[in-house]
């Protein structure tokens, strides 16, 4: 939001706008056919030669697999690594005979990887084999550039039966990957329910102040009142807040979410979701969006959650609640871990336990779901051998995911690193691993471990239930799942209504792609400027009649026309 200001300020705003200027140029050239031949691809004139040899799943001569990466900020590393050399590099190489070579990687904002991507492309540069995306808009441009490949029939050839079993029970994780009916990235699976959300309030100050957990809006405002106002952290300083939220780049996140205030008037915001005349509309725009302007504006009056709001990023806005300063927060099921677990080390008598959603007056409740797939990876056309990434993924579908009973991996990828022991039995405690843990699950490809989407939900089902006859799987789910999360799961399942996703789950729009960005930035500072008190709550109301006007009206059509066509190739 800040960063033209930003470029205005160091004299670089000239400089970007070229740079915009010429991806977008070379983006449109490719909009006709995206995997038409490219004079990029022209240029390589990469042969496709004999496959190297794969026997007894291993390649006899060791084969190179390039890639460029960027290091996000939850990623760990341990005994002197890097994301290029490393104990899972090693395993890949000693077991299959892979050698992934990192050209280059990236720091800081995410938009700075795809940046240099997009620059690549647009100078006739060389790519990697494969580009991993979390996500996002701005990948689109890249994936209709024709530098990658439809990997469709890639994927039915080269894939495992693991993986493909996997897919088949979320065929739906393609939608966002197809462009003109062609398959532009394979979707990285997550687990169904995975990253639902709850609410995580500190049991400790609940029980210090004679407290109940709040089960609606209002209930939730006493308690937030009086985590403010009566020293639940036994200071005596006027220094904690009731909730901690992130507003920086949503108000619809997957982490310190705000979405649920708006999920209590009915609609959610950022997403797409059926209106009564089953048509899809744009929870942002929505005249319940008001009422929740109208709640966070007055929590924001009456210091229940933190001024800086604005400026934290989703991870950002925990630190308040790790230093035991933050009375509540919602959170995804696994944060109960990471990072809501570490509020012990500042405040070790810290206790915090899962609550659902609060309601809205009408009773409803709402806040962010998980959606199928996690981000996507593309295939540069001219690899000549590709059979070579899949041969990757397939090792750790068939090994980490859900590996046997016996297997060396059922604990985790690498003794000392994501597992360890202790007094000759296994332990998940990072006090217990010399030097710490360091996850090599986030050097992986696929930036973390992939997912069999219903493995994890069944898992805690049996874990919940009491099942005696349970997988390896289960066993190392029950020691790595904190009982804030268990419970958290039983929430989840028993209030499947709650957790919303996006009905649009296909490829942008072309008046989405071309101003959807610049749309929701629109939205979205007015929407803070409401909150913060710099405009009045009629504000609201012009920029969203600017919003249809600019192009909102069209981007509706537009998906509708989507929404249409889907409905009629699942008839």
């Amino acid at each position: 939001m800040l960063i033209w200001k930003w470029l205005k300020q160091t004299g670089l705003f000239g400089l970007a706008i070229i740079l915009f200027l010429v991806v977008m140029i070379f983006s449109f050239i490719f909009w006709e056919d995206p995997t038409a031949p490219s004079q990029l691809l022209e240029k390589e004139n990469t042969s496709v030669g004999p496959a190297p040899s794969f026997i007894g799943g291993k390649y006899e001569s060791p084969v190179v697999l390039t890639t460029v990466g960027h290091l996000y900020p939850d990623i760990e590393f341990k005994n002197g690594e890097d994301l290029q050399n490393n104990v899972l590099s090693r395993l890949f190489e000693d077991k299959l005979g892979i050698q992934v070579n990192y050209l280059w990687t990236t720091t800081g904002d995410e938009d700075v990887y795809i940046n240099k991507l997009n620059t690549l492309i647009a100078t006739g540069q060389s790519l990697p084999d494969i580009v991993t995306f979390k996500g996002g808009q701005n990948m689109y441009p890249l994936l209709r550039s024709g530098a990658f490949r439809d990997v469709g029939e890639l994927f039915e050839q080269y894939a495992s039966p693991k993986w493909k079993a996997a897919m088949a029970q979320a065929p739906e994780s393609w939608d966002r990957y197809m462009i003109n009916g062609k398959k532009m990235a394979i979707p990285i699976l997550d687990g169904k329910m995975n990253s639902n959300e709850v609410l995580y309030i500190r049991q400790d100050w609940l029980d210090k102040l004679g407290l109940q957990a709040p089960t609606t809006l209002d209930e939730m405002e006493s308690v937030m009142d009086a985590f403010v106002h009566l020293d639940p952290d036994g200071n005596g300083k006027d220094d904690t807040y009731g909730l901690s939220i992130s507003l920086k780049n949503s108000f619809f996140t997957w982490m310190s979410d705000a979405g649920f205030v708006f999920g209590a008037y009915g609609e959610m915001p950022d997403i797409w979701s059926t209106d009564a005349y089953g048509m899809l509309s744009y929870g942002s725009v929505q005249p319940s969006t008001r009422q929740g302007l109208t709640t966070l504006k007055r929590w924001m009056e009456r210091g229940y959650i933190p001024k800086d709001a604005e400026i934290l990023d989703e991870v950002q806005a925990t630190e308040s609640w790790k230093l035991g300063k933050v009375g509540m927060i919602v959170a995804p099921l696994w944060a109960a871990g990471w990072p809501l677990g570490n509020v012990t080390t500042n405040v070790p008598d810290a206790r915090f336990e899962a609550y659902p959603i609060p309601s809205g007056p009408s009773g409803l409740s709402g806040t962010r779901g998980t959606p199928p797939e996690y981000g996507a990876i593309a295939i540069n056309a001219n690899m000549a051998n590709p059979e070579i990434f899949f041969n990757y993924m397939n090792f750790v579908y068939d090994n980490f995911i859900d590996p046997p009973a016996g297997s060396p991996y059922r604990w985790g990828i690498a003794e000392g690193y994501d597992y360890g022991y202790e007094d000759g039995k296994v332990t998940f405690l990072e006090s217990q691993v010399p030097g710490g843990f360091a996850d090599p699950q986030k050097y992986l490809l696929s930036l973390s471990l992939p997912s069999v989407p219903n493995l994890l939900s069944e898992s805690i089902a049996r874990i919940n239930s009491g099942v005696s006859d349970q997988t390896s799987y289960d066993i190392k789910n029950k020691l790595l799942r904190t009982p804030q999360e268990l419970k958290g799961w039983q929430i989840v399942e028993s209030n499947p209504s709650v957790y919303k996703t996006d009905a649009f789950t296909g490829a942008p729009t072309p008046t989405m792609e071309k101003i959807g960005d610049v749309l929701d930035e629109l939205l979205h500072d007015a929407m803070l400027k409401i909150v913060y008190g710099q405009e009045p709550l009629s504000s609201f109301d012009l920029v969203v009649a600017r919003w249809h006007k600019l192009g909102g009206d069209k981007i509706t059509e537009e998906v509708n026309d989507w929404y249409t066509s889907l409905e009629k190739i699942n008839q």
